[in-house]
């Protein structure tokens, strides 16, 4: 009878040892993208940014820091704290409004009215606690995402508020 609960055991064993294995991270990785650009009647930009998650869990977005160029030259650097949990398989909006460089301002008007509209680019990272830290404004470790989101836009398509 022992050597009948010997593999019992030992399988029993190694089930619960795989059950130890710690939390892990998003297999999915979250991601962000340009919704929106609006250039305000002062001439700064507010920009909706779309907090993407493609995970089937709950990603908490600690820090975003991205640079973005639209119709090839550096319009602004970016960073926001948005602190908020987006659900699996969701999305979240947070906006930023900001002053473009000079050479951004010339630039995009002409592009987003022109065929094939303005390309843009956002590089930078997302910041998400690491596996099993807590979801909480400044706690310890993080896990940074590399994001990276190129399209172009017309006028139509998210920058409604071109101004000549």
């Amino acid at each position: 009878m022992t050597r009948l609960l010997r593999p019992v055991f030992a399988l029993t064993v190694l089930a619960l040892l795989a059950a130890c294995g710690g939390p892990t991270h998003p297999i999915n990785p979250p991601n962000a993208s340009i919704q929106q650009i609006d250039v305000l009647p002062d001439g700064r930009w507010k920009v909706q940014i779309r907090l993407e998650n493609f995970s089937d869990k709950t990603v908490h977005y600690a820090m975003l820091k991205a640079s973005l160029r639209v119709g090839g030259v550096d319009a602004a650097e970016i960073a926001l704290n948005p602190d908020m949990d987006v659900p699996g398989q969701n999305a979240d909006i947070v906006e930023t409004t900001f002053a473009a460089s000079a050479d951004a301002q010339k630039a995009f008007p002409t592009d987003a009215k022109g065929p094939g509209g303005a390309p843009y680019e956002l590089k930078g990272t997302i910041n998400i606690p690491a596996a099993g830290e807590p979801a909480v404004a400044g706690a310890g470790h993080r896990q940074r995402i590399s994001l990276i989101d190129a399209s172009r836009r017309t006028e139509g398509t998210g920058f409604p508020s071109v101004r000549e």
